[in-house]
């Protein structure tokens, strides 16, 4: 595994884990100040399990090509 996708592999995991951090203070403001002065802070857990998801897909990307570097070169 190549530095750049141990480097992805931790952002995504670092994505992911904020994402249920971020879900898990918004659910808990809501219960003490009440729903209506938080609902739209739900677009934060939102925002980063999308960016999760975006480096999931670059991770695979970049071991996909890597795989098709190996086999042109016949490693």
């Amino acid at each position: 595994m190549s530095s750049l996708a141990k480097v992805n592999s931790i952002l995504e995991k670092f994505w992911w884990a904020m994402t249920v951090v971020t879900l898990i203070m918004v659910i808990i403001f809501c219960f003490t100040d009440g729903f209506s002065s938080w609902v739209y802070y739900f677009v934060v857990p939102v925002l980063t399990a999308l960016m999760a998801l975006m480096r999931r897909f670059l991770r695979k990307r970049l071991e996909k090509s890597e795989a098709e570097r190996d086999q042109r070169q016949g490693k």
